[in-house]
């Protein structure tokens, strides 16, 4: 029989009292449809990421078991319907993911990574040396008579014309 995980997410208005409640109805959920080697772990109340119909915390609960997967549906289904404390579940296989982990290890293994050939001492003699940056170039000269003498003009000129 295939290996699963179900995780679920309890509302934070489930009352701290209700929840072994809640917990054993998914647990006799599972072992109505053939589930074994049934191993529960509460994980505790979290801060969500984003907030779940209205909701800011939940209480986290994962569940490992063995089932025939032709049951899996049928589960999945009454966990749906049974309650709406539950405001998110996953059913995963461990199986599948366990296999594409290996699958994945081979495929990693196969990669020729290039190490570099460069010693230390020789990637500190080629690396760009940091050069400190010069003050910043002021944006005009100020020539004072200049300036001066435009400002008069400007305030010398008539401006009815």
């Amino acid at each position: 029989m295939p290996q699963y995980e179900l995780m679920y997410l309890l509302s934070s208005a489930v009352a701290d009292t209700e929840v072994p409640a809640i917990t054993q109805a998914v647990l006799k959920s599972i072992e109505d449809f053939g589930g074994e080697n049934v191993l529960e772990t509460q994980l505790g109340k979290k801060k969500l990421a984003y907030p779940i119909k209205k909701t800011r915390n939940g209480f986290y609960v994962v569940v490992n078991f063995n089932m025939d997967s032709q049951k899996i549906n049928t589960l999945d289904a009454k966990i749906r319907s049974m309650n709406s404390s539950v405001i998110r579940y996953l059913i995963a296989n461990q199986e599948e993911h366990l296999e594409r982990d290996k699958k994945d290890k081979i495929a990693q293994s196969q990669i020729v990574r290039r190490i570099p050939t460069t010693t230390p001492d020789s990637a500190l003699k080629d690396a760009p040396v940091r050069k400190e940056p010069a003050a910043p170039a002021p944006f005009f000269e100020i020539n004072q008579e200049e300036l001066d003498k435009k400002i008069e003009a400007a305030l010398s000129e008539d401006l009815t014309k």
